[in-house]
């Protein structure tokens, strides 16, 4: 790689710890609607890292259910209102990360899943919103991870090589995204059964404390 000017950070699970906080609104929804309990684990395994459509077509095809993606947007839309996203917590040394990179020069720029609202909620919560040269959320783009619309749409917006950008993403299905996209890509995880799935990263680490380390070795 050449020097390093610009990371292009995924959101969820990776900057913020909100799978338990999406979980915890779907699984009632699951289980009162449509008779199905799921764990916390199994939320892990087949629901993180995906968009609402690609879980709805999921739940329809590999659980049997009859689930109505527009009925289910508005669903955990309310929920998500009533649980008040601005409670969901930073990952640990996610600012400390971006205060780094962001001292060292480098530009930074948020490629998620997720919609503008939930990016203003829990970013501005946290006032980490400064940091970002630009959002690419799921309103910006027609193709969502894993395909690699959203990266590439990244890349034309910071306008400069690739080999001088990194990704950091924690699911398979981002990283897919960032490598279709011709990137290098860190990902971060814990969860094993994710680790398992993220062969196909340049990297896989721990927390954003060793991404952070890595980083200044790269350049």
């Amino acid at each position: 790689m050449n020097k390093i000017n610009a990371v292009l950070f995924d959101l969820d699970g990776t900057l913020i710890d909100s799978e338990f906080f999406y979980f915890s609104n779907w699984a009632p929804i699951l289980a009162e609607d449509y008779g199905l309990d799921i764990s916390f684990d199994e939320w892990i395994e087949r629901f993180a890292g995906h968009t609402l459509h690609h879980n709805v077509q999921m739940l329809n095809s590999e659980y049997g259910l009859k689930v109505d993606e527009e009925d289910m947007w508005f669903a955990t839309r309310a929920r998500y209102a009533k649980a008040d996203m601005r409670t969901i917590r930073l990952m640990p040394h996610a600012k400390e990360i971006l205060t780094q990179l962001s001292d060292e020069g480098k530009t930074l720029a948020l490629v998620t899943s997720s919609y503008q609202s939930t990016v203003q909620a829990v970013l501005g919560e946290h006032k980490l919103l400064h940091f970002f040269k630009f959002f690419v959320t799921r309103e910006s783009v027609e193709n969502p991870k894993p395909n690699p619309e959203p990266y590439l749409l990244a890349v034309d917006k910071l306008g400069i090589p690739k080999d001088e950008i990194v990704v950091v993403e924690d699911t398979s299905t981002g990283c897919t995204a960032a490598k279709e996209a011709g990137l290098y890509c860190i990902a971060v995880t814990k969860q094993v059964v994710e680790q398992k799935r993220l062969t196909h990263a340049d990297q896989v680490l721990n927390d954003l404390a060793e991404v952070k380390n890595s980083l200044i070795s790269l350049n």
